[in-house]
């Protein structure tokens, strides 16, 4: 395993997918608000860190990989702000196109004693047109010695069925795995990619099938692999990870969880992808990969 994480310095993966800027406001609450029946934060620290896409990115960066970002912002305050957060991860970002038409998505977390009070979304779901589709390809077919593809769907409007086809054409010219975090709403988009990493109520209602116990996981993660093509691995949290081969999914590896305490659960899914990826790209197999993924996870939880 050592090995292998040495190699991840040498890895190039391109992120694909919805960019996002994570706002929190952090305070202290010690009086209910005379107005409504609600806590009063007295903030002392607001903090900026890239999410969605742009977190997956980050976490290849963590892990010394090397990330290249696509996706969309608005011309606005919080594309500046995302942009400084990924320059300053050292994540190449010639790939993000500006749109004027479009809010950059900003998720606003008020924290007030450790806890989350509320969360504020500003975004524009609407789909990315074929201009920018053209962009985010042209921009990718710019890259050399690519290793990976990550596809970060997060159903916010940069991943379409086009853009999907686009970049599975580009992958195969190029021989390039894509692995695809993916949005049940998007089913129809990623057959045909290399490994597909849904957690536990995506894989139930990608395949239909109420997951509880080990059965339920082998039964869904054979259909879904003969369904799409590819290999797959449910991540299910506290129950660990399934991990379903393309040539063999019925002999199915389950690798139970490593975090003894969680803490919090968001953003664990980017740090298994980008895991994930680089594992795969410095030579581990399906299952090894999986096993490394599910110790960064613990740490992140």
């Amino acid at each position: 395993m050592k090995n292998i994480i040495r190699r991840f310095k040498d890895i190039n993966i391109a992120v694909v997918g919805d960019l996002m800027l994570d706002k929190y406001i952090i305070g202290k609450v010690e009086r209910i608000s005379p107005e409504a029946p609600i806590p009063v934060v007295s903030v002392h620290k607001e903090k900026f860190v890239a999410g969605g896409a742009a977190n997956v990115a980050a976490n290849i960066a963590t892990l010394n990989g090397n990330a290249k970002i696509f996706g969309v912002v608005g011309k606005d305050e919080a594309a500046t702000t995302l942009s400084n957060c990924i320059e300053n991860l050292g994540i190449d970002a010639r790939g993000i196109c500006s749109l004027p038409e479009r809010k950059t998505i900003q998720k606003i977390r008020i924290i007030g004693q450790s806890q989350q009070l509320l969360r504020v979304d500003y975004e524009d779901g609407s789909y990315i047109g074929s201009h920018a589709e053209k962009q985010i390809i042209m921009q990718l077919s710019a890259c050399e010695n690519l290793q990976i593809i990550i596809v970060s769907d997060y159903a916010k409007g940069t991943i379409t069925s086009e853009l999907m086809q686009l970049l599975k054409k580009f992958a195969t010219e190029k021989n390039i795995k894509i692995i695809v975090d993916p949005k049940p709403k998007h089913k129809e988009f990623y057959q045909g990619v290399s490994l597909i990493t849904p957690n536990q109520k995506e894989a139930q209602e990608l395949s239909g099938i109420i997951l509880e116990k080990d059965e339920d996981f082998l039964e869904a993660g054979a259909k879904l692999t003969e369904e799409f093509h590819s290999d797959i691995i449910i991540t299910a949290g506290d129950k660990g990870m399934y991990v379903f081969p393309i040539d063999a999914p019925r002999d199915f590896t389950h690798i139970p969880t490593v975090a003894r305490e969680v803490y919090d659960v968001s953003g664990a899914g980017d740090t298994v992808i980008a895991t994930l990826s680089l594992a795969l790209a410095s030579g581990a197999n399906l299952a090894e990969a999986a096993k490394l993924a599910n110790i960064a996870a613990g740490i992140k939880v």
